[in-house]
């Protein structure tokens, strides 16, 4: 293992990262705060999945291979760097969804992508993913308690500008990892993807069908979440940044321990308990509960995602070839976009007349229809000298 390369890789994650915390988690709030209605909030939401739909083929064709994926990255984190200080430097709704349009246009697959790079440089030198992908749950922690701070004192244009200047970094970070030499590995070579293989793959399917339902809904209730417990419930901005750092702490913890223990535990399993979690939690906000109670639920939020962030790759590589990996995880960010596309559109329509308690329990609905599907039809793992070599 070269440990001075998979440092470069945990930087990689963590300044990226850093960045998606300024701004991300407040961008619905910062929207609603400039006189954005909800309705057009719900616009503004469906804008990335639904041009990701569009962008997605497209990057699944040029993204050929590690060397391009590099490549890729260094670019689109500087565009997306931009286009956020952008924000900050206009009003009105047509322009705010015209940059978030250009934002998903050229950055949209970035996670998917980085996953990807990052996914195959763990398997050729046996390096476990979650070890470096821990170092994004914590620069979400101390961006996002910061940013809470930030935003009260000075206002949300100063997150987006931090913001700016963290993913215009993680380009030059970017550019210090070296390529991926497929001659150093054991595998000898690694080879082109093979998509046909992939879309013959039944257990991809059933993999794919339960990822988008369940995590498209849960993404879904996150988008409106920063507006329904500030404005529904009353938290203020710091008290959010702290809510929200909480849970990705809870999220920290529980993707260390998996990291460390994971391995004693079926893949299987993991994916009943997480997604179970992430029902609970959504029935307690159906509810209506005290805002104490909602704040201990969302910690669920972070235990939910450290398992999946654990278990998520390891699914994939260990159902499809390596070779198809970032493919596969472009098909899945594609399906889940119009997953959520579709939901962010209709959702910011429905809560203005229906309210957000019934909003939860809808997704639940839906989480507890992913959560049968992957009972019914749980995908097979492959045995094989990769998943060996991943574990």
């Amino acid at each position: 293992m070269n440990t001075n390369e998979t440092f470069k890789f945990k930087l990689f994650y963590f300044i990226r990262f850093l960045g998606d915390g300024f701004f991300y988690p407040f961008m619905s709030i910062y929207f609603i705060q400039k006189g954005i209605s909800e309705d057009n909030l719900g616009i503004i939401l469906a804008i990335t999945p639904i041009t990701t739909i569009l962008v997605n083929p497209l990057w699944n064709y040029l993204v050929k291979d590690s060397k391009i994926s590099r490549i890729v990255l260094q670019v689109m984190t500087v565009i997306e760097g931009l286009l956020i200080i952008l924000i900050t430097k206009v009003t009105g709704f047509e322009l705010i969804a015209l940059l978030i349009g250009l934002i998903a246009f050229f950055c949209s697959p970035y996670v998917s992508i980085q996953d990807g790079f990052t996914a195959t440089y763990c398997n050729k030198n046996k390096v476990e993913y979650s070890s470096i992908r821990i170092y994004a749950s914590i620069a979400y922690v101390i961006a996002t308690l910061i940013a809470g701070y930030l935003g009260s004192y000075f206002g949300y244009d100063v997150l987006f500008l931090v913001a700016g200047l963290f993913f215009g970094l993680t380009a030059l970070i970017n550019i210090w990892i070296k390529p991926i030499d497929s001659k150093s590995t054991s595998l000898d070579q690694l080879p082109k993807r093979d998509f046909k293989s992939l879309i013959h793959n039944k257990d991809f399917y059933k993999y794919l069908i339960f990822y988008v339902i369940v995590i498209g809904a849960v993404r879904i209730g996150d988008s409106f979440f920063g507006v329904y417990i500030t404005g529904d419930l009353g938290l203020s901005s710091i008290g959010y940044g702290w809510v929200y750092s909480a849970f990705v702490l809870v999220e920290v913890i529980v993707l260390r321990f998996m990291t460390v223990r994971g391995n004693l535990y079926k893949e299987k399993n993991l994916m009943i308990i997480a997604t179970a979690t992430f029902l609970l939690r959504f029935l307690i906000y159906f509810i209506e509960a005290p805002i104490e109670v909602v704040i201990i639920a969302t910690l669920l939020r972070g235990v939910a995602w450290g398992i999946i962030l654990y278990v998520h790759i390891k699914y994939v590589i260990n159902i499809v070839k390596l070779e198809n990996v970032t493919t596969a995880i472009l098909i899945i960010t594609l399906l889940f976009s119009i997953f959520t596309g579709v939901g962010n559109y209709l959702t910011g329509s429905f809560v203005r007349v229906n309210g957000y308690p019934l909003l939860y329990l809808i997704l639940a609905g839906l989480i507890m229809l992913g959560f049968i599907s992957f009972l019914v039809f749980t995908p097979k793992l492959r045995s094989s000298e990769t998943v060996i070599q991943n574990k």
